[in-house]
C-alpha cells in the first residue's frame, strides 16, 4: 500500500494522505484491517518537529510512504533514492 501526502512547514499534514497504489492480500476483513492499520500508522507520526531549514522545502517536496508485508530480506531497493536494509 503506497501513500502521497505532503507536509506543512508547521509539521502538520497538509490534508489527508491519498493512496496511490494498493496490493492487499487475505479475506476481506484482512484487507479492511491492513488498510486500517496502514492509515493509522501514518497519521500517528503527525504532527512532527521541523527545523526552520526542513521547513523551507517541505512545501514543494511530496512524500511518497509504501507499506510492504513481506518477508525481511537483506537489502530491499524501493527505488532509485531509498533502500531499506533489514538484518538477516
Amino acid at each position: 500500500m503506497a501513500f502521497l501526502f505532503g507536509i506543512r512547514k508547521t509539521g502538520e499534514l497538509r490534508g489527508p494522505p491519498l493512496v496511490t497504489a494498493r496490493r492487499l492480500e487475505g479475506d476481506q476483513e484482512a484487507r479492511k484491517r491492513y488498510e486500517e492499520a496502514a492509515r493509522d500508522a501514518v497519521s500517528r507520526c503527525f504532527p512532527i518537529t521541523v527545523t526552520p531549514s526542513f521547513g523551507a522545502i517541505l512545501g514543494e517536496s511530496p512524500i511518497r510512504l509504501r507499506f510492504v508485508n513481506t518477508p525481511p530480506t537483506a537489502a530491499y531497493q524501493i527505488n532509485g533514492n531509498i533502500t531499506i536494509f533489514a538484518p538477516p
